[in-house]
């Protein structure tokens, strides 16, 4: 089995069906990858009665999170973004709104977060955020329920918006009275970049879930592989590893851009070990961050 470095996975949930999910929290530990894969060393980062969920290692210092509130003040399901300082160990909640905010994730131009923020009404919109959490920007009001999102560039977003069926969508914030370009239907929640390149890989639903992938500038779009039998989400490491989990294991396998800007995949899934009693089974969303060395894994109650 080849030696693989993973570098960077972030995890969404559909925000609509979020609070119908189990309760979950956040551990944190070592990445080990070489002739075998093993998570091990994991600790708690969250200890939340309900539903924490879409990590993302915004530096090797600073992973965002989701988090449902409890307590008197609390809207029913009101989520909000924190992030958690590694050389601190200290939490702290940025967003703080009467809004629900989900799927933080760092904008290109370092200036903020973009999130999907829920107004007043119920609308899952794609907001940008200081990083105190003050609302910047409506990205694109046309475009509504948004779900998820992946930038292309500066610019141009690919998002996941919720319908009959589900569409990915290409959006332009430079237009953001435009309605956005269907790239596919039935497609699932996960959105990511292959290594910095034209390519980015969602799934689809069809007989069986395929791993697909869209390249920008062509609009080509091609099926790599097939996800393993209850695979609903996945994440892609900045060299091309993508990773699932059925709900029992974690899995990896490769994809490889040649020489020629094409873009392959191995279509066989490895297991990776993770050494947790807690986190031993049913993780739903990982994260890595930028060196490779850390883990975040989301793991149910």
């Amino acid at each position: 089995m080849k030696s693989i470095v993973l570098i960077l996975l972030t995890g969404l949930c559909l925000i609509s069906t979020a609070n119908a999910q189990q309760g979950s929290d956040i551990y944190m530990g070592e990445l080990r990858i070489g002739e075998e894969a093993i998570v091990s060393n994991l600790q708690a980062v969250t200890n939340n009665p309900a539903y924490t969920n879409q990590p993302y290692f915004f530096n090797a210092s600073s992973l965002y999170f989701t988090q449902e509130l409890k307590g008197e003040e609390a809207q029913n399901g009101q989520m909000d973004i924190f992030v958690y300082d590694l050389p601190s160990k200290s939490v702290r909640n940025v967003s703080q709104s009467s809004e629900s905010e989900y799927s933080p994730t760092p904008t290109p131009d370092g200036n903020g977060l973009s999130v999907i923020r829920v107004n007043a009404e119920g609308k899952q919109e794609l907001w940008q955020l200081g990083f105190s959490g003050e609302p910047l920007q409506h990205y694109v009001p046309a475009i509504e329920p948004v779900g998820y999102q992946v930038w292309m560039n500066e610019k141009e977003l690919l998002l996941f918006v919720l319908g009959e069926p589900h569409t990915l969508q290409k959006v332009s914030i430079d237009k953001p009275n435009n309605k956005g370009a269907v790239i596919d239907d039935n497609i699932g929640a996960s959105l990511y970049r292959v290594n910095n390149s034209d390519w980015f890989l969602y799934s689809r639903a069809a007989d069986k879930t395929e791993l697909k992938a869209y390249h920008q500038k062509t609009r080509v779009k091609k099926v790599l592989a097939e996800l393993p039998k209850g695979s609903q989400y996945f994440s892609v490491s900045a060299n091309g590893n993508v990773v699932t989990s059925d709900g029992n294991s974690l899995y990896y396998t490769e994809v490889k851009l040649a020489n020629d800007g094409d873009l392959s995949s191995e279509g066989e899934w490895s297991k990776v070990t993770v050494e947790h009693a807690k986190c031993g089974s049913g993780v739903s969303r990982t994260a890595i961050s930028p060196d490779g060395k850390t883990v975040a894994l989301v793991c149910p109650h």
